[in-house]
């Protein structure tokens, strides 16, 4: 009697469902394992009366092919659940080839906020559609209260996930990235506008601080750092002017974030920024109150390591502050006042784009230019002298005849 061939994916009766049992090679817990999955292909009723029949076999083959199994008698090496491919997998790789506080901001998105989510820890990687990153995300933004920016955060290192298992051949390269058309639910509420330093703030705080923090200050103000790019500042990066009608530069070549020297953000951080006369005068101030040195930090500590501007701050210059009734925004405010003092002054975007040396101008109109209430009503008092010139004008042209064809000339001269 010849022996039937066994089924390389059984199909058995399981709780009134009809339901799939294949047997997949997978990563779990860095180990490779085989195990049996269990995933329900529909109701044993009449309408799907036997495993056999063509309903239950098509659902079969829709699933096998959805999950890349389709008519492989050995399933190859596959993804299995987002918890088993992010964290031994992803953030590994993450920690090894991107700077140290990206790695930390992906770490904290997804053990603070995914990861305890059991739907998003088990769900298969192979099974995940764009309507469930959708339900994840409305589910998400209703229990935490996240804003619209931390939204994106989370939305984005998900399709970075995806991303990266699809490039790297963890998911069939045929795939299609499931978050890349999600978008975030229409009730998630909208940050707050960041504030930015105006001149005012900024010329008040030098008067009432001294020593490091007002060159911290002026720093910031000034030269529009980035606080891990000002912790890495060193003396051998301020450098003389190219020539008698320039200004000094200070180069960016060094970011320090909690202990971690590495390269700058971007290849346009690295760029000089030009040095103006008021921040050349407190600069060398503060090197000469440190008997001239030619190299080293331009702010470390005692031990001679970057500062901790933030430590600074609630150590020498919180208190300080407060009682000059200056409200403290946070040292990245600095650089937001830089963009926005500049156009306030009527500089083009495209430049300022440059001081700040951002990669995309959208950035810089986007975030760093903010404009002031007052800064409103002095535009649109502007607007309306001029709106009233014209209308004088107006009034004292001739209209054209009904029957004059004219000179194809606006009423308006």
């Amino acid at each position: 009697m010849k022996r039937t061939q066994r089924r390389p994916f059984p199909i058995v009766a399981h709780r009134g469902y009809w339901t799939l049992r294949p047997r997949v090679r997978i990563i779990l817990n860095r180990e490779e394992k085989i195990i049996q999955r269990a995933i329900r292909l529909c109701p044993v009723d009449e309408g799907h009366p036997t495993k056999d029949c063509q309903r239950v076999q098509d659902l079969a083959s829709q699933k096998l092919s959805e999950l890349g199994l389709l008519d492989k008698q050995s399933a190859p090496l596959a993804v299995s659940t987002l918890a088993a491919f992010v964290e031994p997998v992803y953030l590994k790789w993450v920690r090894e080839h991107r700077r140290p506080s990206t790695a930390d901001g992906y770490e904290k998105v997804w053990h603070g906020c995914l990861a305890p989510r059991r739907e998003i820890r088990d769900a298969w990687m192979a099974e995940v559609r764009t309507s469930h990153i959708e339900e994840w995300l409305v589910d998400i933004a209703r229990e935490r209260h996240y804003t619209e920016n931390t939204m994106k955060h989370v939305r984005n290192l998900l399709s970075g996930i995806f991303t990266f298992a699809i490039a790297k051949g963890h998911l069939d390269r045929n795939t299609v990235n499931p978050v890349q058309n999600v978008e975030l639910p229409n009730f998630v509420p909208k940050a707050e506008d960041q504030r930015a330093y105006s001149l005012e703030e900024i010329a008040l705080m030098l008067r009432v601080l001294d020593g490091v923090p007002r060159t911290a200050v002026a720093t910031a103000a000034f030269a529009g750092l980035r606080g891990c790019e000002q912790r890495g500042a060193s003396w051998s990066d301020y450098r003389p002017a190219p020539d008698e009608n320039s200004l000094r530069l200070l180069y960016v070549s060094h970011n320090v974030w909690r202990g971690h020297v590495g390269e700058p953000k971007t290849r346009k951080s690295k760029n000089p920024v030009p040095v103006i006369p008021q921040l050349e005068q407190i600069l060398d101030e503060h090197r000469k109150s440190f008997g001239n040195p030619a190299g080293g930090w331009i702010f470390q500590n005692s031990r001679g390591n970057p500062l901790d501007l933030d430590a600074l701050y609630r150590r020498e210059m919180k208190h300080v502050l407060r009682r000059a009734g200056i409200d403290w925004c946070g040292w990245h405010a600095f650089r937001r006042g830089l963009g926005s003092n500049l156009n306030r002054l009527g500089v083009d975007d495209s430049v300022i784009q440059a001081i700040l040396r951002h990669s995309n101008i959208a950035v810089t109109q986007t975030y760093y230019i903010k404009t002031t209430r007052p800064d409103a009503d002095a535009a649109m008092r502007k607007f309306s002298i001029e709106l009233s010139d014209i209308l004088t004008r107006s009034a004292r042209s001739p209209l054209c005849s009904p029957g004059d064809e004219g000179d194809g000339q606006a009423v308006l001269q």
